[in-house]
């Protein structure tokens, strides 16, 4: 009789197995699918030459995951890897929107493809980030409320910047789509 069941070999539930597995439980995993993973699982099923994501990809959190870093993946033949395009959305107009390891390199895709305006909100989204670095990780990976890295983070936003930036942080994804120094009317 285990200790624990783990319902979904996805990564939140592989990870939780493990750490309890580590702290000496007996832990057993059941997953409907053939293969654990979850969302974030890839295979040839395409093309036998093409690795492919199943589901979704592009998890930048995971290689800053304390969580994970505790498992010492890397002693187990993990290894992280970099694509030169962290991302892409492609429109139905034929143009696509790219997310690079640089900023620079984003914003210089950006100009391209869709103007000087959006090359501009990116960069001052970019900004936002490198201002908020590392206190921004420390807030998501602090158990709520994560007052001390929030502190921290909100001493970073003087002014009524500040302000517009963490409403901006708070903000659902498409809401949140513009930079918080540019208008979210278009």
């Amino acid at each position: 009789m285990p200790d624990a069941i783990v319902i979904g070999a996805g990564p939140n539930g592989l990870v939780a197995a493990n750490i309890l597995a580590d702290a000496g439980w007996q832990v057993e995993v059941l997953e409907a699918q053939s293969e654990p993973g979850g969302a974030v699982r890839s295979d040839r099923g395409v093309d036998p030459a093409y690795v492919h994501d199943v589901f979704s990809s592009f998890y930048p959190l995971a290689v800053a995951s304390p969580a994970l870093a505790a498992l010492a993946l890397e002693e187990h033949g993990l290894r992280w890897s970099d694509a030169p395009v962290v991302a892409a959305h492609p429109l139905p107009d034929g143009r696509c929107a790219t997310l690079h390891r640089s900023a620079a390199e984003t914003c210089a895709a950006l100009e391209q493809g869709f103007g000087a305006p959006d090359a501009t909100a990116w960069q001052h989204l970019s900004d936002l980030w490198e201002r908020l670095d590392p206190h921004l990780l420390r807030t998501l990976f602090t158990p709520f409320p994560p007052v001390r890295a929030g502190a921290a983070m909100t001493a970073r936003l003087p002014g009524a910047g500040g302000l517009r930036a963490l409403r901006f942080l708070t903000l659902p994804s498409p809401a949140g789509a513009s930079s918080p120094r540019r208008s979210s009317s278009r």
